[in-house]
């Protein structure tokens, strides 16, 4: 039996740092994920739209981490 895979719509994931809880030293970490995502984007595009989103963010709260993609693939036979 076959297995058939739909790609459904991706999501573009910035992980940012807002800087260091003083009382444990330790990274404070954000997330903000933005979905309806074409799956056929290229990655240098999505990272392009991801540093643009970035840039309009307070740049003075956060810095930007990591630019992840997040596909959403549906397996059924």
């Amino acid at each position: 039996m076959a297995v058939v895979a739909t790609k459904n719509p991706s999501g573009l994931k910035l992980r940012l740092s807002a800087g260091k809880d003083p009382e444990t030293d330790k990274l404070i970490v954000k997330s903000r994920t933005y979905g309806n995502v074409n799956p056929s984007a290229s990655n240098d595009a999505l990272y392009e739209v991801g540093e643009v989103i970035f840039n309009l963010m307070d740049s003075t709260k956060f810095s930007l981490l990591e630019v992840s993609r997040v596909d959403n693939t549906v397996l059924s036979a």
